[in-house]
C-alpha cells in the first residue's frame, strides 16, 4: 500500500503538479490579456459638482409669479490617471510558485545523463547569477555571499542525488531539493537587512523564469506546423489524398500570420486587420507541442532515460512560460511583455519556415502515400532534424539583428522595471522614480514606467520633474494614461488652454477614445464652448454610462435641448443629474433615490439629498433632519456647512414647515454672515408667499445691509406694501431698479391706485384683519381673477373665522373663476376639516395641499390648522407652546387672543397683558375688547 501511495504522489509531482500550474497559468494569461485590461494602471472618474438654480416653490400673488429658487448639483465625472496599484502579496505568491516549478525542474535535471546533467547544472548557475539574489545585500551592497549561499543550498543536493542516489524516485528528489533550497532562502532572508526581502525575491523571480520561458518558446517554434502536418498525415492513412497542398495552405496561412505579426512588432507596417495576440498563439502552440512531443521522444535520442521525464520537463516549461508571461502582463511591465512577444514571434517565424522546408525537402515524395510517415518524421536519412534546428536558431539570430537587437534593450528595461516595482512597493519613491525613468530611457514603449515616475515625482513635490516626464512621454510615445495625467496637471496649474491642446493632439492618435473625449468636452464647457462639448460627447456616449451622465449634465447646464430618456439607466450619478433635469421643469422623476446609507463622497451625498428633496419627499421629516443635522455638525469647512444647511432649509420648506424654515434661515444667516444677504432674501420670498409683507420687507432691508444687490421689481412692491415705501423709492433711484409695470408713481412718489395696487394693499393686511374687514375687502376687489385669488387666500388663512354664510360667499367667488382647479367638494371638505371635530376626510387635492398627517402647527400662517391642533391638544402647557410659537409669525387676531387666553389659564398674566398691548399695533381698542368678550 505505501508503495502505491508513493507512486501516486510521484506521478502527481511528475505530471499533475506542472500540468495543474500550466492550466492555471494559461487561464491567468487569458485573464491578464483580455479581462484585466491594464487595470493595474487605474483610470477612474473623479467627481466634481456644479450648481444650477432650480425652482423649489412657486409663489403667486396678484398675478406676480415669484420663483423661490435653490441650487441643485450637477455631477460631472472627469477621468483621472491614478498611481499604479501594487500587490506585494501576489508578488510573493508568484515567486513561491516559480520556486516550486524551479525545484521540480532541478529534480528533473538530477535524472539527466551525465553530460547533459553537467550542461544543465551550468545553466542553473547562470540563472542563479541573474536571479537578483545578491540584492539581499548580505555582507555588503550587491556582494556575492547570497549567491554563493544559494548555490550551495541548491547544487549540493542536486549533485549529491545525481552521483550518490541515482536510484531515488522523483518524489524524494523533489522534496530534498525543495527543502534544502527553501531553508537556504529562509536563512538568507533572515540575515538580509533590506526591507521585505521576500518581496525582493518574488519580484526578481521574474528574470530567471523569463530565461527558462525563452527556451520553451523556442522549443515550440514549429509546433503548429509540425502538429498540423502530423494530424494530416494520420488522417491520410489509406486514402492517398494529396495532402501536400493542405500542408502548404496551412503553412502559408500560419506563416503569413506570424510574419505579419513580426512586421507589426518591428513597426515596419501598420496592419489594416487584427491579428491574434502572440500569447494566444503561444497557448495553441504549447498544446500542439505536447501532441508532437511523444513523436520526437520516440524518434530521436534524448538526454533523459524515461519519456515521462521529457513530458514533465515540457509541462514545467509550459507552466513557467504561461505564468511569467501572464504576470508581466498583469503588472504592466511593457518591456517584458514586448520581450515575450518578440522572442515568441521570432521563434515561430524561423522554426515554422525551416521545418516546412525540412518537411518538403525530405518527405515531399511520400507525403501523399498514406504511409506512417509520422513515425519517422523527426529522423530522416538526410538533412538531419537537428540541422534544421541549428538553421532555425541562426534564423532567429538574423531576425534579432534585423530588429536591431531590440530584445536586449527590452530585457534590460524590463529588469529595471522589476527593481523599480520593489522600491515602489516598499515606499521608497525616489529610488523607484529613478529606476522607472531609467527603464523608460532604455525602452520608450513603456507607459507605466513614465506614468508611475511622474506620479512619484509629484508625490515628492518635484513638480517640474513630474511635468518633464509627462512632456517626454507625450513627445516620444503618446498614451492615454499619460495624456490624462498631463492634462489634469495642466488644468490644476490653470493652464487650461495647454490642457486642451494636448487632449486634442492625443485624439489624433486615439480617435474617439471615451476618456479623452470626456475630459476634452468638459474643458470645452468650461471655456464656454457648449456646442462643441455636447456634439463631441454625443458622438461617443452611447455605450458609456459616465459619458451619458456627463452629456445629460452638460445639456442641463447649457440649457440645450434634451429629450426624455427611456429607459433611464440604473447608474446613480446619471439619475442624480436626471433629477436636476426634471426639477428645472418642475416635474416628478419616475424614480426615487435613497437618502439612507449615503456615500462618504461629499459631492455625491450632497447632490443626492439636495436633488432628491427638491424633486420628491417621502421619508419622515424627523429621520431626514437627523441625517442632515449630523452632517452639519461634522462639517469641517464653511462651504460644506453652508450646503448642508441649505439642504436642511429645503427639506423643511418642501413640507411647508414654515416656522422651522424661517427660524433656521435666521440662524444660518447669523452662523454664516458672509452669505447672510442671500439667506435673508430667501426668507423674504418665503414670507411674501405667506402674504406677510411686513416681515418680508424687513428681511429685504436686512439683506441689503448684508450685501444683497440683486433687486427685482417685486422686491420694491414688497417694500412699498410692507410699510417701507421710502426704502423702495431709495433702491429704485439709487440702484436703478424699476417698479413693477402696474405700480405707477407720480412726481411726488404717490402711487396711482388701480385694481392691482388695491389687491396688494389688502393682501398685505389680510393676516391682521377681522372678519368684517377681510369680507369687505373681498367685495371691494373689482378684478374677478384677483377677487377669486383673494377669496382662496381667505379660505386658506382665515377659514376659522367663517360661518356658513360667509363660507358660501367665499366659495362662490372661488368657483366663479374660469378654469378653477378647486371644486365644491374640495372646498367643502376643507371647511369641514377646519370647523368640525369629526370632519370628513379631505379630498385628494386638499390633502396634497395641507398634508394633515404632518404637524398641523408647522405653518403659523395656516391659522385654521394651528387652532385645530390647539383644540385637539389636551395639555394646557403644550397648547400655550403651540400658540406662543405661532404668534412669532402671524398677526391673526384669533391666534393672538387664544394666546392671551392660554397665558392667563397658566397664570402668565404678564405675558397676556404684553400680548394685548402689542395687538394695539394693528387692532383698535374696540376690536380687542370685542375679541376678549367673545373668547375670554
Amino acid at each position: 500500500m505505501p508503495a502505491k501511495s508513493d507512486l501516486r504522489i510521484s506521478t502527481f509531482i511528475l505530471k499533475g503538479l506542472p500540468i495543474s500550474l500550466a492550466v492555471a497559468g494559461g487561464l491567468f494569461l487569458l485573464y491578464s490579456s483580455f479581462i484585466w485590461d491594464r487595470a493595474i494602471m487605474p483610470v477612474l472618474p473623479g467627481i466634481f459638482s456644479e450648481t444650477i438654480s432650480v425652482p423649489v416653490k412657486l409663489v403667486q400673488v396678484g398675478g406676480e409669479l415669484v420663483r423661490i429658487e435653490m441650487d441643485n448639483f450637477l455631477l460631472f465625472q472627469n477621468f483621472e490617471s491614478l498611481p499604479a496599484l501594487s500587490y506585494p502579496s501576489l508578488s510573493i505568491l508568484f515567486g513561491g510558485l516559480v520556486w516550486i516549478l524551479v525545484a521540480l525542474g532541478l529534480a528533473l535535471i538530477s535524472t539527466l545523463k551525465k553530460l547533459y546533467f553537467t550542461a544543465a547544472s551550468a545553466l542553473v548557475i547562470f540563472l542563479l547569477a541573474f536571479s537578483g539574489i545578491n540584492g539581499l545585500n548580505i555582507g555588503g551592497i550587491s556582494s556575492n555571499y547570497a549567491l554563493i549561499g544559494l548555490m550551495v543550498g541548491i547544487l549540493t543536493p542536486l549533485i549529491g542525488i545525481s552521483f550518490f542516489a541515482p536510484s531515488w524516485g522523483i518524489l524524494k528528489r523533489f522534496l530534498l531539493i525543495l527543502f534544502s533550497g527553501s531553508v537556504t532562502l529562509f536563512l538568507l532572508t533572515e540575515i538580509s537587512e533590506i526591507p521585505s526581502p521576500w518581496l525582493w525575491l518574488g519580484e526578481n523571480s521574474v528574470f530567471p523564469a523569463t530565461m527558462v520561458s525563452v527556451i520553451f518558446l523556442l522549443h515550440i517554434g514549429h509546433a503548429f506546423i509540425s502538429g498540423s502536418s502530423i494530424l494530416l498525415i494520420q488522417l491520410n492513412k489509406g486514402t492517398g489524398i494529396k495532402i501536400t497542398w493542405h500542408i502548404l495552405f496551412i503553412f502559408l496561412i500560419y506563416f503569413s500570420l506570424v510574419f505579419f505579426s513580426f512586421l507589426d512588432l518591428t513597426g515596419e507596417v501598420q496592419l489594416p486587420f487584427p491579428i491574434l495576440p502572440p500569447a494566444v498563439l503561444m497557448l495553441l502552440g504549447g498544446l500542439l507541442g505536447y501532441y508532437v512531443l511523444s513523436y520526437k521522444i520516440d524518434q530521436t535520442d534524448q538526454f533523459y532515460n524515461h519519456p515521462d521525464i521529457g513530458k514533465s520537463f515540457f509541462w514545467t516549461g509550459f507552466a513557467l512560460s504561461t505564468m511569467t508571461w501572464a504576470w508581466v502582463i498583469f503588472k504592466e511591465n511593457q518591456s517584458m511583455i514586448e520581450f515575450f512577444n518578440h522572442v515568441f514571434i521570432y521563434g515561430q517565424v524561423a522554426f515554422s519556415l525551416l521545418f516546412f522546408l525540412y518537411l518538403m525537402a525530405n518527405f515531399s515524395e511520400i507525403l501523399n502515400s498514406g504511409k506512417d510517415i509520422e513515425k519517422i518524421i523527426f529522423k530522416p536519412q538526410f538533412f538531419a532534424y537537428f540541422h534544421m534546428r541549428i538553421g532555425a536558431i541562426m534564423a532567429v539570430v538574423v531576425l534579432t539583428i534585423y530588429a536591431d537587437g531590440i530584445i536586449g534593450v527590452q530585457l534590460a528595461s524590463g529588469s529595471s522595471n522589476i527593481n523599480a516595482e520593489y522600491y515602489y512597493q516598499t515606499d521608497r519613491p525616489l529610488q523607484a522614480a529613478i529606476l522607472y525613468e531609467s527603464s523608460w530611457t532604455q525602452y520608450r514603449k513603456n507607459d507605466k514606467a513614465k506614468n508611475t515616475a511622474a506620479h512619484l515625482r509629484f508625490s515628492l513635490n518635484q513638480t517640474n520633474l513630474g511635468m518633464e516626464n509627462l512632456y517626454q512621454a507625450f513627445d516620444n510615445s503618446p498614451s492615454i494614461i499619460n495624456t490624462l495625467l498631463l492634462s489634469s496637471k495642466l488644468h490644476q496649474q490653470e493652464k487650461i488652454f495647454d490642457a486642451v491642446f494636448y487632449l486634442e493632439r492625443a485624439l489624433n492618435y486615439f480617435p474617439d477614445n471615451p476618456y479623452l473625449v470626456n475630459n476634452l468636452s468638459l474643458l470645452y464647457s468650461k471655456l464656454n464652448k457648449p456646442a462643441e462639448a455636447i456634439s463631441m460627447m454625443d458622438a461617443v456616449a452611447d455605450k458609456n454610462t459616465v459619458l451619458q451622465s456627463n452629456l445629460l449634465a452638460l445639456k442641463v447646464k447649457h440649457h440645450a435641448g434634451q429629450e426624455e430618456v427611456e429607459p433611464i439607466p440604473e447608474d446613480q450619478i446619471f439619475r442624480i443629474n436626471y433629477l436636476v433635469f426634471e426639477n428645472k421643469k418642475g416635474n416628478f422623476a419616475p424614480f426615487e433615490l435613497s437618502t439612507e446609507n449615503l456615500s462618504e463622497n461629499y459631492s455625491l451625498k450632497t447632490a443626492i439629498l439636495r436633488n432628491q428633496w427638491t424633486n420628491k419627499v417621502t421619508t419622515p421629516l424627523s429621520s431626514d433632519l437627523s441625517i442632515i443635522d449630523s452632517l452639519v455638525v461634522k462639517s469641517q469647512i464653511s462651504a460644506e456647512e453652508m450646503n448642508f444647511r441649505e439642504t436642511r432649509i429645503l427639506r423643511t420648506l418642501q413640507d411647508n414647515y414654515i416656522n422651522e424654515t424661517l427660524k433656521y434661515l435666521n440662524g444660518t444667516a447669523m452662523a454664516l454672515p458672509n452669505a447672510a444677504g442671500y439667506y435673508h432674501s430667501l426668507s423674504a420670498k418665503i414670507l411674501f408667499g405667506e402674504l406677510d409683507f411686513e416681515k418680508s420687507a424687513i428681511d429685504i432691508m436686512v439683506a441689503q445691509e448684508r450685501g444683497f444687490q440683486n433687486f427685482q421689481p417685486i422686491h420694491l412692491a414688497i417694500l412699498y406694501f410692507g410699510g417701507k415705501p421710502g426704502e423702495a423709492l431709495s433702491i429704485h433711484q439709487r440702484l436703478n431698479v424699476r417698479f413693477p409695470d402696474w405700480m405707477i408713481l407720480d412726481e411726488n412718489g404717490i402711487l396711482e391706485e388701480n385694481v392691482k395696487t388695491v389687491y396688494f394693499q389688502k393682501s398685505a393686511n389680510l393676516h391682521r384683519m377681522m372678519p368684517e374687514d377681510f369680507m369687505k375687502s373681498l367685495e371691494e376687489i373689482q378684478d374677478p381673477n384677483l377677487q377669486s385669488e383673494f377669496a382662496f387666500k381667505i379660505a386658506l388663512h382665515k377659514m376659522h373665522w367663517l360661518d356658513v354664510n360667509d363660507f358660501g360667499k367665499v366659495k362662490k367667488i372661488i368657483l366663479q373663476k374660469p378654469g378653477e382647479v378647486w371644486t365644491t367638494e374640495d372646498l367643502d371638505s376643507w371647511y369641514s376639516f377646519v370647523t368640525k371635530e369629526e370632519a370628513t376626510k379631505p379630498t385628494e387635492k386638499i390633502n396634497a395641499l395641507i398634508k394633515p398627517e404632518l404637524d398641523l402647527g408647522r405653518n403659523a400662517y395656516w391659522v385654521p390648522l394651528v387652532l385645530k391642533k390647539v383644540n385637539a391638544e389636551p395639555d394646557d402647557l403644550k397648547k400655550y407652546e403651540i400658540l406662543q410659537d405661532a404668534i412669532q409669525f402671524s398677526k391673526d387676531p384669533m391666534l393672538w387672543i387664544q394666546y392671551v387666553k392660554q397665558s392667563r389659564k397658566l397664570g402668565l398674566d404678564s405675558y397676556a397683558s404684553n400680548a394685548l398691548m402689542e395687538m394695539q399695533g394693528w387692532l383698535t381698542i374696540s376690536e380687542i375688547e370685542k375679541l376678549q368678550f367673545e373668547n375670554l
